[in-house]
């Protein structure tokens, strides 16, 4: 009997809100969840220890109705932010209380884009798993933030960036608790995880000349340095992959991101160059792992970047 599913009150329930949800992916979809905690022991255990209950729902899109009823009355709170764009899942925790909403139309629209998928069940619950380490690593409560955050977010709304400010926090806070996330997928679900992301992070980047003349000069930087730490953070992921249980084709999968994450390391240190200076790449440069394993060093690492390269 799982800790978390014990009778009489579990902690982790399950509920299908749409109509458009067919009774048959509900108890697929649930099945998969029940399976990863079943097979990852100490990944069940910390759920336990951080939470007081955990609630999965299962809608069909992220603009169904009752989305925003049901999260709010959950957490019991008229202002909790919800989901406001499609994507498969979306996790969130609040003193204690865990939750987890699956949206089918997009989970569905995700996996049929990957026609170099062979077992799209085992991509489905590596997805989920990914889910449920969100909540490991929220650790009962994703809306706590170190004192080093806060000051960054009060810096943005002093100069009138507010906005701009939540937007580069709130990504630099999702690629953080990623790399957490990742690396207990690798560790659980290595091959996986694997075929899942080898081509996932491939992608052009940003011109960030257009940005000139639109935003401010020391916005485009930031963003410019959170692109460059996002494939950073994977590259670290990368070296935690138990490189000796995978298979050949696998490696050769992992390869290809490995090599596709160095050049689009390189590209972005060479326009940081360009537009900040080699001291900025030498900062850069001197970053180690150490600063990604915990919100308290990351954000403090941040602060006296942001302060050496004048973006705050």
């Amino acid at each position: 009997m799982s800790v978390l599913r014990k009778k009489g009150n579990p902690k982790l329930r399950f509920r299908n809100i749409s109509k458009w949800v067919k009774n048959r992916e509900f108890k697929y979809l649930k099945k998969l969840i029940l399976e990863c905690l079943r097979e990852n022991e100490n990944i069940e255990k910390q759920l336990d220890s951080y939470y007081r209950r955990i609630q999965i729902f299962f809608f069909y899109e992220y603009r169904d109705p009752k989305v925003t009823e049901s999260i709010r009355a959950f957490f019991n709170n008229p202002t909790m932010p919800v989901p406001c764009y499609p994507r498969p899942a979306s996790t969130v925790s609040v003193n204690g209380l865990g939750c987890i909403v699956f949206f089918l139309k997009h989970f569905n629209e995700f996996t049929k884009k990957r026609k170099d998928i062979e077992n799209i069940e085992d991509y489905h619950k590596n997805g989920i798993f990914e889910e449920l380490c969100h909540l490991v690593e929220q650790k009962g409560d994703s809306s706590i933030h170190p004192e080093s955050y806060w000051r960054l977010l009060n810096s943005y709304k002093l100069r009138n960036y507010l906005w701009e400010g939540h937007e580069i926090l709130s990504n630099l806070d999702r690629d953080r608790n990623h790399y957490d996330v990742y690396r207990m997928v690798v560790q659980a679900y290595p091959t996986q995880w694997v075929e899942r992301f080898w081509n996932y992070f491939i992608c052009e980047v940003p011109d960030y000349n257009q940005m000139k003349g639109k935003v401010p000069r020391e916005i485009i930087h930031a963003r410019l340095i959170v692109d460059t730490l996002r494939a950073i953070i994977i590259q670290f992921v990368i070296k935690s992959v138990p490189k000796k249980k995978l298979l050949k084709k696998h490696n050769e999968l992992l390869d290809k991101l490995i090599d596709t994450t160095k050049i689009d390391i390189d590209k972005h240190k060479k326009i940081i160059e360009t537009e900040m200076g080699y001291g900025a790449v030498s900062l850069i440069n001197s970053l180690t792992e150490d600063m990604f394993k915990t919100p308290n060093i990351f954000f403090s690492v941040i602060l006296d970047l942001w302060k050496s390269l004048h973006l705050i």
